[in-house]
């Protein structure tokens, strides 16, 4: 008798194997390995700070487990909340050891296994409850310190809040931002005119530069052949002639000595020119008695 698969049975084979997909994806999701063996234990808190399922289990920050369940008793609020651990099945948890809930600043909340230093060689046995507590942290640290200094600066943000407000209303920061725009402008075009100028200018004038220190080299070159020693000595004959006659002008010496030494020469020379200049006076006074002409012959009266 021949099996015929009939459309019916293979839509629940796909429906099943979609199913089992969608579990172990979930878990796999979640960071649960169905295919781990994995023991369980239990904690208890008074209250679990935002933890919640699949959350880490760490021990010094590596970590071996996480959160598989958490238990609130609705009938009895006032018992404290039971946290399912799962942990790998090669941990051995030595008793002793205390599990803290430890809050994060920026993370969600995560289960801390602290083992003593010495462990114990008794071991905690699946299903047991470990010993816990609530390490706030730095979460205790912000509400204890940080958030009553933050609320003695709120008011004081408020003044500051109202005072930029009202210096942001004043026209006289608009005028003032006017005037920055205006001097960001002129700055802009002095950039511009100091780009063309290192351009252009700036080359020439080195170029002039140099050519002005190649003509200094030449001079320095034509200074370096001046007979400097004899130059000077020719200067300091000079000097000695115009000492030695100077010498002979104050001992009176020569014509020229003698006139400038000699008090009576002085005065008749003197005495000659005012002599000369009355002569001269008088003749353009009266030139007809120093000069006789006549066209028609001699003077009558002679």
């Amino acid at each position: 008798m021949e099996f015929k698969i009939t459309k019916e049975f293979k839509i629940g084979v796909w429906v099943i194997i979609t199913i089992a997909l969608t579990f172990f994806g979930v878990n796999y999701l979640k960071g649960i390995n169905i295919f781990h063996p994995t023991n369980y234990y239990y904690l208890k808190f008074d209250r679990i700070n935002g933890l919640v399922e699949t959350n880490p289990v760490n021990i010094k920050g590596y970590k071996v487990g996480l959160v598989q369940e958490i238990i609130y008793d609705y009938d009895n609020p006032s018992e404290k909340v039971v946290v399912v651990l799962q942990v790998d099945d090669d941990l051995k948890i030595p008793v002793g050891t205390r599990a803290g809930l430890v809050s994060s600043l920026l993370g969600s909340p995560s289960i801390e296994l602290f083992m003593e230093p010495n462990p114990s060689t008794e071991y905690f046995k699946k299903g047991d409850t470990i010993p816990s507590y609530v390490d706030d942290g730095v979460m205790e640290a912000l509400s204890t310190e940080l958030m009553p200094r933050i609320q003695s600066i709120i008011p004081q943000l408020d003044s500051l809040m109202v005072s930029l407000q009202v210096i942001a209303k004043n026209k006289a920061i608009e005028k003032s931002l006017d005037n920055i725009q205006v001097i960001t402008n002129n700055l802009k075009g002095t950039s511009v005119g100091l780009n063309k100028l290192v351009d252009k200018d700036v080359p020439q004038l080195l170029g002039n530069a140099n050519s002005v220190m190649m003509k200094l080299d030449k001079v320095g070159d034509g200074l370096s052949r001046v007979d400097f020693n004899k130059t000077v000595n020719q200067l300091n004959q000079t000097l000695a002639g115009v000492q030695n006659v100077t010498d002979k002008l104050n001992r009176g010496e020569g014509t020229l000595g003698m006139l400038l030494t000699d008090k009576g020469m002085y005065n008749n020379l003197n005495t000659t020119i005012g002599s000369a200049n009355d002569l001269l006076l008088d003749l353009k006074a009266n030139p007809k008695r120093y000069v006789h002409f006549s066209l028609m012959g001699k003077d009558k009266d002679k």
